[in-house]
């Protein structure tokens, strides 16, 4: 798999389905699991099945992970953003003018915000989010602070959440896109943060919310 260094670290990408004619979807992981998760092959998976092509993305911190096998934290903030905008670098050079779409699995969506708000990711024309991590859990009052720079994303935002995501309760998340524009949430009924509603079939019912992640995708796309 092709990588490249973010402040002499490795990063790495895949792509996968065919890019003529289609939407391009850069896909980051959450904190906690790589980009070859079953998640993240799932969702990369079923959407090129809808005519997606989709490029997953792994921060430096998974790659030193996956190669040591010893578990450490997340980047600083700032390198993950600076991963963001490499991966973004790439991928407008082999995509030229076509359009971009930016997202992720939980922590990897929401930097896909924080640099689209921050005007670092003018290639995006859409921001999906699998499982956003809207607050601590038990802990739904710090969601206005998470959401604050949400309204500032400028292009449409979709939300995949579960109804039962203990890091993004539904009465906080709606009460943070209030005043959203272009903001819309698909609830994954008995979902949890991972979208899962059965712990032995974690994919059930996936395909509902893969059409409706590909559908927007297409729309802006």
């Amino acid at each position: 798999m092709p990588t490249f260094e973010v402040d002499g670290r490795l990063a790495r990408w895949e792509r996968t389905g065919t890019l003529r004619g289609r939407p391009l979807f850069v896909l980051a992981h959450g904190a906690g699991a790589p980009m070859t998760s079953p998640f993240m092959e799932h969702v990369a998976d079923g959407l090129v099945e809808r005519e997606v092509c989709v490029v997953r993305l792994q921060f430096p911190y998974m790659e030193e992970i996956v190669a040591s096998g010893r578990r450490r934290g997340p980047d600083p903030a700032a390198r993950l953003l600076a991963t963001w905008r490499a991966m973004l670098d790439v991928a407008s050079r082999w995509r030229g003018r076509g359009a971009i779409a930016i997202g992720g699995k939980s922590m990897g969506g929401r930097y896909a915000s924080l640099l689209a708000a921050a005007g670092r990711a003018p290639e995006a024309r859409a921001c999906v989010y699998f499982g956003f991590p809207l607050h601590p859990a038990g802990k739904p009052e710090l969601g206005k602070r998470r959401a604050a720079h949400l309204g500032a994303v400028p292009v449409p935002q979709l939300f995949v959440q579960g109804t039962k995501d203990a890091l993004a309760r539904q009465g906080a998340l709606r009460a943070a896109l209030a005043k959203v524009p272009d903001a819309r949430v698909v609830w994954v009924k008995g979902g949890d943060h991972s979208l899962a509603t059965s712990r032995r079939e974690p994919f059930a019912g996936s395909d509902a919310w893969l059409d409706e992640a590909a559908l927007f995708l297409r729309e802006h796309c």
